[in-house]
């Protein structure tokens, strides 16, 4: 019984398989054609990115003392230089103090013996000797300086501070953040971008973003670094573009929509249903045409590049004006000698028919 089934089964089948490989009537199948198109295009990458500002910074002090006076309020806009706090240098500064004395006497001491030294009234080693004790009353004070300094904050650059963490007579120590710090003029904008455009983008390119928060706004700026590392797990680097910030309306951490688009090229295009896919490989069939309108088919290996709406780039295989099959490349195979059928002319006589 099973035998039997088999054999109907072929006998079935076998009408089929000969119409689909055979010339009816012995005459060629008709297949539909198209050429290959060069078109201009514009290819747009589009990405998301995270904001971060121009420049921040947390404020601790480098040394544990007492705070003696504030200088900024919550969400200050400060200048570079800006004092900021000042801790209790009191001590300190009557240190200095009598340093300068000793130093000022230090260097009358030597203006002294430089005219008796001139004469020849005293030696050059007790000359050097008053210099050397100038020298080292002026090391002392620019020590003690320093650790004046060391208990005045000041802003290292222009910027918004944020919360003020500390309060008026509190011993700040070195462990202890006294606010944040953000130049927010200008906004980085970290996002990443497909490994195939890394010969195409270079600094000072033109980025758009949009964000949720102003969703009708477009925000231009542009690429200031391209990192020289590629992510092996998505096969994307990274991109820092730049975006102005003049009027304080982007913020750090804002998710942002990047687009990025490149200048125009020539680039040439088939039908999408004329590539055949065969285990990781794409080809199509070329028409070599032959005398009597009728052409013979070649399969050729092609690699694919970016997609529009019915149509797909074609990078390498094929040359513009070449004429592959645009329809029916699955019912065809290489050497089948076929009459070409272009794409229009068959919708002009559908519509003939329908007429």
């Amino acid at each position: 019984m099973v035998i039997q089934r088999i054999l109907f089964a072929l006998v079935c089948l076998s009408p089929v398989l000969v119409f689909a490989n055979a010339k009816p009537n012995g005459t060629a199948p008709q297949v539909v054609v198209a050429k290959v198109e060069s078109r201009s295009v514009v290819e747009v990458i589009d990405s998301l990115g995270n904001l971060v500002p121009n420049e921040a910074v947390e404020l601790n002090a480098s040394v544990t003392e007492r705070v003696v006076s504030l200088h900024f309020e919550d969400g200050e806009q400060v200048e570079k230089g800006q004092v900021l706090v000042r801790l209790n240098s009191a001590e300190e500064e009557a240190s200095l103090r009598e340093l300068k004395i000793a130093t000022e006497d230090a260097k009358r001491q030597y203006e002294r013996f430089l005219p008796l030294f001139r004469r020849g009234d005293v030696s050059q080693s007790i000359l050097d000797e008053r210099k050397r004790e100038w020298d080292l009353a002026r090391a002392k004070e620019a020590v003690l300086e320093a650790r004046v300094d060391k208990l005045t904050i000041r802003a290292p650059f222009s910027g918004r501070v944020g919360a003020r963490e500390i309060s008026l007579g509190a011993l700040l120590t070195p462990s202890q953040r006294i606010t944040r710090l953000q130049d927010s003029a200008r906004m980085k904008l970290d996002f990443s971008v497909p490994t195939r455009f890394l010969n195409e983008l270079q600094p000072g390119h033109r980025i758009e973003a949009t964000t949720d928060a102003y969703p009708n706004e477009v925000f231009v700026g542009e690429i200031e670094t391209i990192m020289p590392q590629i992510d092996t797990l998505t096969r994307t680097f990274q991109v820092r573009g730049v975006l102005p910030n003049a009027q304080g309306r982007l913020y750090s951490g804002m998710l942002m929509k990047v687009r990025l688009q490149q200048a125009p090229r020539e680039a040439l295009f088939i039908p999408e249903t004329a590539i055949v896919p065969i285990a990781e490989k794409h080809f199509v069939y070329v028409l070599n045409l032959q005398e009597g309108g009728l052409a013979k088919l070649v399969r050729r290996e092609v690699t694919l590049g970016m997609r529009q709406p019915g149509w797909v780039e074609v990078v390498e295989g094929l040359k513009q004006g070449q004429v592959v099959v645009s329809e029916g490349a699955l019912r065809v195979r290489p050497g089948m000698e076929v009459k070409p059928l272009d794409a229009l002319k068959r919708l002009s006589d559908t519509s003939a028919q329908g007429e």
